[in-house]
């Protein structure tokens, strides 16, 4: 084995040591089974490394994964999140005082607050009075995510002292399938806190504000925009400086995920590679390669600090860094050796990144770039050069960073490659002249602004073509979640056409293998599924913006959707859980909200989940020119495949859900049946059911009589204690979607999702 081989293969080792902390079980049995193989392996295979030295690189992997875990950032003694009083946990607000420095400038969230980091160095709770602070402080430190008022946080910057008051919360786990895990990424990121402000106040006004890479950030994307406007502006400032280097209209970065173009809102390897050809063009005949190495290397270094050291861009640079040493030692660069250890090296200095989907997708762009290009414009040679260059860079990243995509994000965008192919041309030339704009804004201002300009007409034909791709039908096609072992099986059949010469011929095979193993488990599942979902939303039986139960039904295929939410909800809850269960189509509609229909939700959904029918207990008088609802009958069994739907009453929205088939009986209340003011209930109208799902408000005892659930399912986190002890007494089980997180049923039974997750 050659030296960059050996090289290569222990870097392998320690980023497959960091991989297998995702499943303690996986990790353990890996190393076991790996120690009699690393004996058994070399009396099989001829071209194998000795027993000593695979040895050697499975104490590397273990070694990494218990170093991931040492680096796994925990609260300190003192952290804020250990102070957060126990009514905060139980959602109750309670007001506090939290002093500290900022630590990140705002971001716009999509609600339109402001977003930073604050390191947190004083807590004071708020007497009942709501205004003056307690006579007992408490020294606190830790970050915390802060979410304030947009017109609170204008101007503010890095290390201003503050002082907030609002409500702290300890972030909660991800409580339905597919949805982001709003504590696990603030944990990646040292925080275990976060606050909603109401107030802000600067502590010292005459502080002075320093020098930093994120002023002059700042600056350049206050230069790009002036002559561009928004969108325009901040889209080619987040082509050169990544998207989070600027506020990037959500909508347009939604449109840009879709298509398969997000590494376009990202500063990565094309910039660097930009501007080391540019100095070394330049200065070939008039420097040194040790003069040309120094001024590459402080030209990398600020282009580093103006991104913000991303794990992505950090790994461009360091593989840059490489190049620049070998220039200035006159040796030839092995590009894949360099990747393997500049990913190590920046693995070592914070292997937390191993799980940050931008170094995952990064790294593995370049593993493509640097294996498969070749092979690829070998296979079409006979098309002219610029044509199979725009062909072949794209194809090869996307095949070494499909299946991660397809793991983390659920979906296959059908129009990535395409897309890709005809954007290349204009993403180069914004990117090159962006990125001339940058540099000359950094120092004058007014002529970035005027060379920004100039990208205009190119950035406008780049948004039209995402916008073209978008309106095409099935943008992306949801394919669920994949299992780990799909994962890996799919990155071993890759790796065998790229090792192993003979599937370079037969390459039809692996492709083959690899379609099989993500769509035959997944026809498999869709065939025989039988589901129902609860969804967990937040939800108060005392809140008057109530937004009603939502429930999944899937039949063989088939998908019924009841209640969508707010445009929120439907967003961030729905739609995610919609593509993990790899739902492409809802086939019914259904909105039991009585007086304020879900239209903005639901139109949300159908522009990415195509809705075949609409159904509403209020019929067609909700209709819209895009939405057009069915008015369900009330009392009369409504039939969707294998299950029957019958409204009981609509004040108060009470329905049934029925699977014959399944001898499963759903009754669902939507509305406070204890409120005096709405019409009185006919209890004979409710019938027994072996679930009851109900919004989490009293429920008279006749009517608990009357249904006799076996289960119980409160869409809340803080339901009537009477009705719950009432509950208990009949020997009914409860579930909470607010402690229990989604409640799935399937002819084997109940599941919570947290429950899952533990």
């Amino acid at each position: 084995m050659r030296n960059t081989q050996a090289a290569i293969f222990l870097c392998l080792a320690y980023i497959i040591g960091l991989l297998i902390t995702f499943n303690p079980w996986v990790r353990w049995g890996l190393i076991v089974i790996a120690i009699p193989m690393a004996w058994l392996l070399p009396r099989i295979w001829k071209k194998s490394p000795n027993w000593q030295f695979l040895l050697v690189a499975i104490a590397i992997a273990g070694c990494a994964s218990f170093y991931l875990e040492l680096r796994v950032p925990k609260p300190a003694a003192n952290d804020i999140s250990k102070y957060i009083p126990a009514t905060a946990e139980r959602g109750t607000s309670q007001f506090t005082i939290v002093r500290g420095s900022v630590d990140s400038y705002p971001h716009i969230t999509r609600n339109q607050n402001a977003q930073f980091w604050l390191n947190a160095t004083q807590l004071n709770e708020i007497q009942g009075d709501g205004i003056r602070p307690a006579d007992v402080s408490k020294s606190v430190n830790g970050k915390v995510y802060v979410t304030v008022p947009l017109q609170s946080a204008t101007g503010l910057q890095p290390g201003v002292d503050v002082s907030i008051t609002g409500t702290l919360y300890i972030p909660q786990a991800n409580p339905n399938p597919g949805g982001f895990s709003f504590r696990d990424y603030l944990s990646q990121s040292g925080g275990f806190t976060g606050m909603r402000g109401f107030q802000l106040r600067v502590t010292d006004e005459t502080q002075t504000q320093k020098w930093s890479w994120g002023k002059l950030r700042q600056r350049i994307a206050a230069a790009q925009v002036k002559w561009l406007d928004v969108p325009i502006g901040p889209l080619v400032t987040a082509m050169v400086l990544g998207s989070d280097a600027v506020d990037l209209p959500f909508d347009l970065r939604d449109r840009f995920v879709r298509v398969g173009l997000a590494h376009a809102l990202a500063a990565s390897g094309f910039q660097v590679s930009l501007i080391l050809n540019a100095i070394l063009s330049l200065t070939r005949s008039r420097l040194s390669a040790v003069q040309q190495s120094n001024l590459g290397v402080v030209a990398l270094l600020i282009f580093l600090g103006l991104t913000g050291f991303q794990p992505a861009v950090a790994r461009s640079v360091a593989m840059g860094l490489a190049v620049l040493i070998g220039l200035r030692v006159n040796r030839k660069l092995d590009r894949l050796s360099s990747l393997f250890l500049a990913g190590t090296l920046l693995l070592i200095i914070n292997p937390l990144w191993i799980w940050d989907i931008g170094f995952e997708l990064s790294f593995l762009a370049t593993l493509g770039l640097i294996v498969t290009v070749e092979p690829l414009q070998q296979k079409l040679d006979w098309l002219p050069p610029t044509i199979a260059d725009l062909i072949t860079v794209p194809l090869a990243a996307s095949i070494w960073t499909l299946p991660i995509q397809l793991y983390v994000f659920k979906l296959f965008p059908l129009y990535s490659l395409p897309a890709n192919i005809l954007t290349s041309p204009l993403i180069s030339i914004i990117s090159i002249g962006g990125t001339i704009g940058a540099l000359i804004s950094a120092i004058f201002p007014l002529a970035g602004s005027a060379i920004s300009w100039l990208l205009y007409l190119p950035t406008q034909l780049l948004i039209g073509i995402v916008d073209l791709f978008n309106y095409l039908p099935g943008t992306s096609f949801a394919v669920g979640q994949i299992a780990p072992w799909q994962l890996f099986a799919l990155y071993g059949l890759i790796l065998s056409v790229w090792i192993f010469p003979r599937f370079h011929k037969h390459w039809k095979l692996p492709l083959a293998a690899g379609i099989l193993l993500v769509i035959v488990p997944l026809a498999i599942w869709k065939t025989s599924e039988l589901q129902l979902t609860a969804l967990a939303i937040k939800n108060s039986p005392n809140d008057r913006l109530y937004q009603g139960q939502i429930l999944a039904i899937q039949d063989r295929g088939q998908t019924i959707l009841i209640n969508s939410g707010n445009e929120s909800i439907a967003r961030f809850v729905v739609l995610p859980f919609l593509q993990q269960q790899a739902i492409n189509r809802i086939d019914n509609a259904i909105d039991f909200n009585r007086d304020l229909p879900g239209l903005n939700s639901w139109q949300t959904l159908n522009q990415t989940i195509p809705i075949k029918n609409f159904y509403s207990i209020s019929g067609e008088s909700n209709n819209t020119e895009t939405t057009k609802f069915t008015s369900l009958p009330v009392g009369k069994a409504q039939k969707f495949g294998r299950v029957e739907i019958t409204i009981v009453k609509t004040r108060p929205a009470i329905f049934q859900i029925e699977i014959p088939e399944a001898q499963q009986k759903w009754l669902v209340i939507g509305d406070d049946i204890a409120d005096l003011a709405q019409p009185a209930i006919d209890f004979e109208q409710l019938t027994p059911a072996q679930t009851l799902y109900w919004h989490g408000g009293k429920i008279p005892d006749r009517a608990i009589a009357k249904i006799n659930p076996q289960v119980a399912i409160a869409a809340t986190s803080n339901p009537d204690p009477e009705t719950i002890k009432l509950l208990e007494r009949n020997r009914v089980r409860v579930y909470y979607t607010g402690r229990d997180g989604a409640i799935q049923w399937t002819p084997s039974g109940f599941k919570p999702y947290l429950e899952g997750e533990k």
